[in-house]
């Protein structure tokens, strides 16, 4: 809070003046007398800022008085920082001005808090595009900035956001939350002009669906978890988180994103209204809406008007409001009726959002209507065995009890049974399969049974929002398989802090209702305090920088009035982790308390708060009430005050455990939306690290109400604390929702609940004022000209730095960041001076002053760099010489140190050796006439394996005592030597003994062993033998068959063949013999032909000679057939391709086939055919491998004998072709 010292005040200003707590009166200062501290003022007039008539003056003492400088009146800021002097007087002033003006200006921000003061009417539809067209620094605080700073912080940042929205009930947290999920359902739309038609319109149109469906949700949350209060008469009883889930579009090249999916989490149900709501207050609006609906059959039909067994008057049997005062869970507040709402039209409303959502309306009125007739049962008592009982009219018997049990589908005993009766059973066998070994019933009294009644109601109603909320997420498309990965906007509506002090008394739910209040307010001073400090670290404020241009050499005295450098002031704030610590602290809180209490034997709710007194009276956040108090009250000092608890009821509403027997009862009934619930409490889940089933049932009794709360409060925060938090803060105007009247010391209490007043204290002790240098450049180009300013040209902070030196800001006023100048609270007069551009000095002395400033910071800065030059080097020789000193120092003082240390030495040694002479003669004359003790020492001595140095004289002195002592042990060594060596030569003779045996058995099993290893060797070899003879008589069985089959082939072929060609021959060798007889040749042609003659006979001479040696060798053999691979069909050739092979067919032709030699040379051939082109495996043997090269070297001769044959028969036809002209001529 910004309060002004008493020797500050000036008489004729505008102060507040805090006369009361939460009130605060605008006053003119009239004299103050500083001695005293006392100042008189006189009372103003806040809308003509003169003397109210006829007012007392007013004296305050300033020491005690709160007194708070007044901002201009008529003169309204949107943003708080805005403004001059920032205090709670001054923001509640700015409140009520803004609202209570002809437009009505409900919305005003500070920093980065929007402040929504309930309108109490409707306002005018604002444009969504201003805010998405344009700047948002340019935009009127609205919940519409809000929304649009969210997502373009998600669009651009790609960071989660969530906005929260907090206030007490009637502040309109409901219509905010509706403005903003409005506004963010159409955002995409908004930004898809430059998209095509087709993409816009499908886009759209789901989008527009989508909203459509989450819009429809309001009325069913409102319906069925609103509820009329004293402070509201649409309260929500319960808190909701809503993530609105965006996926970025693709299809155009903008970064705009498209609403996906959304989802709705709710906390803390107000179920305890639905049996007994608070007096002055209603029920859930689903009760009445649904009475008021003005559907005459369908009432009829659920049995609600008429009723068949209340009594209503005949002249009031069509009178809706009379039947609603029959039903008990309605008129036990007395309040059931509410001018401000619309009830048979919000159930329309109702019915079209159920069918819209696909949800079955006429079982969900069943179940409603079955709870209003089951607060009818009414029980009376009756004696029996079992004492005072609880029994059902007779009448009632058959109407409320049986209506009831229809329209919620259970069978009418069993719901009595369940009332009247408590189910003991005990239980078999291990958990997950046990069994009930044994049933006992026992009879409920009245008030149990009244109990039992009212809880059935509850889980009922519990169960049916908790559907209806799970449809209603399932119609909304929330993709949780990416929620991870897809971006969202969380909108969290959650309840105010509340304090129902002194109409009503605050219970266990407002306790955790401040509890959820106290995390968020813990999370909204991190956020910021965050923000704040980013931001100026981000802006280096804290960098020291000489503005004034003292030389930074003079001494400090001379600038003593005018500081160069302002110490960092860090933001502090008051933290509430000690509150949260006292309320949820792990095994040390107070829920922790109530659980380990509700625990034990005899839970009381006296034990319970007996407990707190003696955990936390020493505590700082637990205040200790009056004592008549204490045995039933407690208080908790919150950020927004202290607040007193009443004990009453705390184990019981914390109680999160419901009877088995009410669970088989709803198990059983009939109507979907009971049964289908129940179920899904049950429902098996797998355990993906046991791979085990667990159940529901048992994780949702397993834990306290209280303990499930402070859980989901954590999940809450910590999700909270991942987004970037924007935060909206609703304001009630007035308690009677009268839209004339503004209530200041209400809205200033809410403001200090909401935290505003605590953030209006961060932002006063930060910078809250800003503006930018391209700003300040900008205004100041047009007075100063281009041209001088051209000298600053991309250096605004230097001017501006030199600006406020020239108009004589103070240095501790303001900060100056790298885009922006800071000022603290208070001092916006010195931005109004700096931007008005009215000097007290004119432009040309302006100009000369700033010319100044820039000629001096630049002298400044080269005398700087001369004075630290010549200061280095001054201060490098002072070190120089001091280091030479200290060299001196320390070889004088290690001389001085080594004689100390040498003498010190030799008087040691002297103690030392004085010492232990002393030590002897005393050790000496204490054993002196004793000699058993000198026995015994010795004998200690000896024993020892390692004797220190300073005990070895105890030897030389104890010398015969030792000697004698020596002798008796080596006589004792000598014997027992003796001894060792007759007890082992008589083991060495059993030894050998034993080993002689050994060898002699290992010798005969050795060759016994070789035998039989040789006759295995021996079988082995005849097994390879046999093996082997077999694998060669079978390989040469079937190479012979199929080389006498190919052979008999090859041949028939070439014997067909060479008979035609012997045919031809023999008739060309015919008509050459005919011809060569009819010509006449030379002597020199017949010697030719009779050398040709002569060689052929010679080469077949030789061929013959080969033919025969070639008969002589052994082609086939019983022992190489065996050893020969069978050849493959491939790599037989033909006699054809052989006589082609051997020279060509010309050559073959003119050989004489009828020759002996050519007989043999084309047997021969035909036979060799398979060995030329045979190809051998790896495993012939190398015997055969011989045999084969003799056969192809063989192979080789005979073809050079034919090439060289053939090439002779050739030239003898030549010869006889060229005698043919001359037998002719």
């Amino acid at each position: 809070m910004t309060e002004t010292a008493p020797s500050q005040l000036c008489v004729g200003h505008l102060y507040w003046a805090q006369t009361k707590p939460n009130e605060w009166t605008l006053t003119r200062l009239s004299s103050f007398d500083a001695s005293s501290a006392s100042a008189v003022f006189e009372i103003v007039d806040e809308f003509t800022d003169a003397a109210v008539p006829g007012s007392d003056q007013l004296t305050v003492d300033t020491t005690t008085c709160a007194v708070c400088p007044a901002n201009p009146l008529f003169v309204t800021r949107s943003d708080m920082t805005a403004m001059r002097y920032l205090h709670e007087a001054a923001v509640v002033k700015n409140l009520h001005d803004r609202w209570i003006a002809d437009d009505r200006q409900p919305y005003t921000s500070m920093s980065n808090v929007l402040i929504a003061v309930n309108p109490l009417r409707y306002l005018a539809a604002v444009d969504k595009s201003m805010y998405v067209r344009q700047s948002l620094d340019k935009s009127p605080p609205h919940p519409f900035h809000v929304a649009e700073n969210a997502y373009r912080q998600l669009r651009s940042m790609r960071q989660n956001q969530s906005i929260v929205i907090s206030g007490e009930s009637g502040s309109g947290k409901t219509e905010t939350s509706k403005i903003i999920l409005e506004f963010l359902t159409d955002r995409s739309s908004l930004d898809d002009y430059n998209a095509t038609a087709s993409v816009l319109t499908d886009s759209h149109a789901r989008e527009q669906a989508l909203g459509d469906r989450l819009m429809d949700t309001i009325p069913i949350l409102e319906s069925f978890g609103n509820a009329t209060t004293h402070r509201n008469h649409n309260s929500s009883r319960f808190g909701k988180y809503m993530r609105l889930q965006f996926t970025p579009d693709t299809s155009g090249s903008d970064s705009a994103l498209h609403l996906a999916g959304a989802s709705i989490d709710t906390y803390l149900l107000e179920t305890t209204r639905v049996v007994l709501p608070p007096a002055g207050e209603r029920n859930f609006h689903v009760f009445y809406e649904l009475l008021r609906c003005g559907d005459a059959s369908l009432l009829n039909e659920l049995k609600l008007v008429p009723n068949p067994y209340a009594k209503v008057e005949k002249a009031r049997q069509n009178d809706v409001e009379a039947w609603i005062d029959e039903y008990q869970y309605l008129n036990l507040s007395g309040c059931t009726s509410n001018l401000f709402l619309d009830d048979c039209d919000n159930f329309s409303k109702l019915v079209k959002a159920l069918q819209y959502i696909n949800i079955d309306a006429t079982e969900l009125f069943r179940v409603v209507s079955g709870l209003l007739h089951l607060g009818n049962i009414q029980f009376d008592e009756e004696e029996t065995e079992e004492g005072m009982t609880a029994a059902v009219h007779l009448d009632d018997r058959a109407s409320a009890v049986t209506v009831a049990a229809e329209m919620l589908g259970l069978d009418p005993v069993s719901l009595l049974n369940a009332i009247l009766t408590k189910k003991f059973s005990r239980l078999q066998g291990r958990p997950g399969l046990q069994r009930e070994a044994s049933v006992h019933f026992k009879k409920k009294d009245t008030r149990q049974a009244s109990y039992s009644r009212d809880t059935i109601a509850k889980v009922i109603y519990k169960h049916v929002f908790g559907s209806l909320m799970r449809q209603c997420a399932d119609a909304l498309e929330y993709n949780l398989a990416q929620k991870d990965e897809l971006p969202y906007i969380g909108v969290l509506d959650i309840f105010g802090f509340e304090d129902f002090e002194p109409k009503n008394r605050n219970s266990f739910e407002q306790l955790l209702i401040n509890y959820a209040n106290e995390s968020l307010q813990s999370l909204f001073n991190q956020c910021i305090l965050k923000a704040e400090q980013e931001l100026y670290q981000t802006e280096h404020i804290w960098d020291p920088h000489n503005v004034s241009l003292f030389f930074p050499f003079v001494k400090m005295n001379h600038v003593a009035t005018s500081p160069r450098f302002v110490a960092r002031q860090p933001i502090a704030y008051d933290d509430n982790n000690e509150c949260l610590k006292l309320i949820a602290a792990k095994n040390e809180g107070m829920f922790a308390i109530i659980d380990t209490v509700a625990k034990v034997a005899g839970p009381t709710d006296r034990r319970l708060i007996d407990n707190f007194q003696k955990y936390f009276a020493k505590h700082p956040c637990f205040i200790q009430p009056h004592p008549k108090d204490m045995q039933h009250t407690f208080c908790i000092r919150h950020y927004a005050g202290v607040v007193r608890y009443r004990i009453d009821s705390f184990l019981d509403k914390n109680s999160n455990l419901t009877s088995g027997q009410f669970d088989d009862l709803l198990k059983s009934s009939t109507v979907t939306i009971l049964r289908s619930t129940s179920a899904a409490t049950e429902l098996p889940l797998i355990d993906p690290t046991t791979a085990r089933p667990q159940y529901l049932a048992a994780a949702k009794t397993s834990g306290s109400v209280s303990q499930l709360f402070s859980v989901q409060m954590r999940t809450l925060t910590n999700e909270l604390m991942a987004t970037r938090s924007n935060f909206i803060r609703c304001i009630k105007p007035n308690a009677a929702m009268d839209a004339t009247v503004f209530t200041r010391t209400s809205v200033l209490e809410q403001l200090r609940c909401s935290g505003t007043i605590q953030a209006c204290q961060v932002l006063q002790v930060g910078l809250p004022t800003r503006v930018a240098y391209l700003d300040i450049a900008a205004t100041y180009t047009a007075v100063l000209g281009a041209d001088f300013m051209f000298q600053y040209y991309a250096n605004d902070r230097l001017f501006t730095q030199a600006l406020c030196s020239v108009l004589e800001f103070p240095a501790d006023s303001y900060r100056l960041g790298d885009s922006r100048l800071f000022f603290k609270t208070g001092k916006i007069h010195l931005l109004d001076k700096l931007l008005n551009v009215a000097p007290t000095m004119t432009v040309e002395e302006l100009k000369a002053r700033l010319t100044h400033y820039l000629v001096k910071r630049r002298w400044i800065s080269a005398a700087t760099k001369v004075v630290v030059l010549r200061h280095v080097q001054a201060h490098y020789a002072a070190v120089r010489r001091k280091h030479h000193a200290v060299v001196l120092q320390c070889w004088f003082r290690q001389c001085i140190a080594r004689r100390q240390v040498a003498r010190l030495r030799k008087q040691r040694r002297v103690a030392m050796l004085w010492g232990r002479f002393a030590s002897k003669c005393g050790v000496q004359r204490a054993f002196h006439g004793v000699p058993e003790d000198k026995f015994t020492l010795l004998q200690a001595l000896l024993r020892q394996r390692v004797l220190p140095s300073r005990c070895k004289w105890l030897l030389n002195w104890l010398g015969p005592l030792q000697r004698a002592m020596y002798v008796q042990k080596l006589g004792k060594a000598a014997c027992m030597a003796y001894l060792a060596k007759r007890a082992f030569l008589s083991l060495f003779e059993i030894v050998r003994e034993r080993r002689a045996c050994v060898k002699i058995q290992a010798q005969v099993r050795r060759a016994a062993a070789t035998a039989v290893v040789d006759s295995m060797r021996k079988q082995k070899k005849a097994q390879e033998h046999w093996r082997r003879i077999r694998i060669r008589v079978k390989a040469t069985i079937w190479f012979f068959a199929m080389f006498r089959r190919a052979h008999v082939v090859c041949l028939e072929h070439d014997n067909s063949r060479l008979k035609r060609e012997n045919d031809e021959l023999r008739a060309k060798n015919a008509v050459l013999e005919a011809q060569l007889q009819s010509s006449s040749s030379t002597a020199t042609q017949d010697e030719n032909v009779c050398d040709l003659e002569r060689q052929l006979l010679l080469l077949q001479h030789k061929l013959d000679e080969a033919m025969r040696l070639n008969s002589l060798t052994p082609t086939s053999s019983g022992s190489s057939s065996t050893r020969r691979n069978s050849p493959t069909p491939t790599e037989w050739t033909s006699a054809k391709s052989f006589s082609e092979h051997m020279g060509g067919g010309e050559m073959f032709q003119s050989f004489n086939p009828t020759s002996p030699y050519a007989k043999s040379f084309a047997h021969r051939s035909s036979s060799t055919a398979f060995t030329i082109h045979r190809r051998y495996d790896s495993d012939v043997p190398s015997r055969l491998q011989r045999e084969v090269e003799q056969q192809q070297d063989i192979t080789r001769k005979i073809r050079e004998l034919v090439r060289i044959c053939a090439k002779v028969e050739r030239y003898a036809i030549a010869i006889r072709v060229q005698r043919k002209p001359s037998v002719h001529v």
